[in-house]
């Protein structure tokens, strides 16, 4: 990084009292975050102005979005936690496209069409649309096969999280139940046919469900256990996993970008900083005045943070000398 220069975090609030619960970016600057009361906002200047998309109105009755997901400057489409689905061919304006029964875990798209999402239920069903989520088939359940208390075993696992690097190469994550001792272990998915079909495996020792998925080439990724207690790295395409160097932080929000980043914010103050793909991490403190429902880094030079009561935070570089109210104090990736 140039002398004179360092990374901080920049309030952006939003203007009004909702609760913002989940940010999509396609660039450094151009995001879309949704939040309760049906409210979706954008930003093409990184927070600096928020232009009021749907909802808005803190006294609203709406449904609250929980979920949101961008596949270019265009296509998007954002979830209540009830299941309705709204969506965007401008990135500007939305209509009412579906409500897929049961919880869903998340949306994820390939093309403006082709998109599937995970049933958060037993049955575990990840269901599937080819008219941009105006309609959705169940396509199949998640199951895989594993050996508990030194017994080969069959369960029936969730799909929690998905990252595709590729319209045909992807990766999912999620977990599965061992009834004999009561824990759920962690499950890894792999297609190679746009999610049609997965080749399932359970990561050795977890404890937790993967709540994130992300990687930066076929071979090399991580996983993000359920609250971000744990996270481990792979460099065969998860064949094989290692744990990572943590700090248990208990954060209320992780993100993981681009530039092999990850960042955990603490739900009692605390930050973890990852730079190198999750094999360690240096935590410093951390404090902010709300609780962070969601992280995102575009790249490696550009992050947003976002929570309740309209609070949103963006992660950039600035002069060293640079002040604003409510800027804190950030990690570089120099520092790694």
């Amino acid at each position: 990084m140039r002398a004179g220069w360092d990374y901080r975090w920049r309030g952006v609030p939003f203007n009004r009292d909702i609760d913002l619960n989940a940010v999509a970016c396609v660039g450094p600057e151009t995001c879309w975050v949704v939040g309760n009361k049906s409210t979706i906002l954008f930003t093409s200047d990184g927070g600096t102005t928020w232009q009021v998309q749907l909802g808005g109105d803190p006294q609203a009755t709406d449904d609250d979005l929980s979920k949101v997901f961008f596949l270019d400057a265009k296509n998007g489409w954002a979830m209540t936690e009830s299941g309705k689905i709204m969506g965007t061919r401008d990135g500007s304006t939305w209509a009412e496209l579906s409500t897929v029964s049961g919880t869903s875990r998340g949306l994820w798209f390939l093309s403006p069409q082709n998109g599937f999402e995970f049933e958060n239920s037993p049955q575990a069903t990840q269901r599937r649309s080819t008219d941009g989520g105006r309609t959705w088939k169940p396509e199949g359940r998640c199951s895989v096969d594993s050996t508990i208390g030194g017994l080969p075993r069959t369960l029936q696992c969730t799909l929690y999280a998905a990252h595709f690097l590729s319209p045909t190469s992807g990766f999912a994550g999620g977990g599965a139940g061992a009834a004999i001792d009561g824990t759920t272990v962690a499950t890894f998915g792999r297609t190679t046919d746009g999610g049609q079909t997965w080749t399932m495996s359970v990561i050795p020792e977890s404890k937790r469900p993967i709540t994130a998925v992300r990687f930066w080439t076929e071979k090399d990724g991580i996983v993000v256990m359920e609250r971000g207690e744990e996270v481990y790295w792979t460099s065969d395409g998860g064949t094989t996993w290692t744990k990572s160097v943590t700090q248990r932080l208990w954060p209320s929000a992780h993100g993981v970008g681009e530039g092999k980043i990850i960042v955990a914010i603490g739900e009692s103050g605390g930050i973890g900083y990852s730079f190198n793909g999750g094999r360690n991490f240096t935590s410093r403190p951390f404090v902010l005045p709300a609780r962070a429902q969601a992280v995102t880094f575009p790249d490696a030079q550009h992050g947003y943070m976002v929570g309740q009561h309209a609070m949103a935070y963006r992660y950039r570089i600035v002069p060293i000398d640079y002040t604003r109210q409510g800027m804190i104090a950030a990690m570089a990736v120099s520092e790694r």
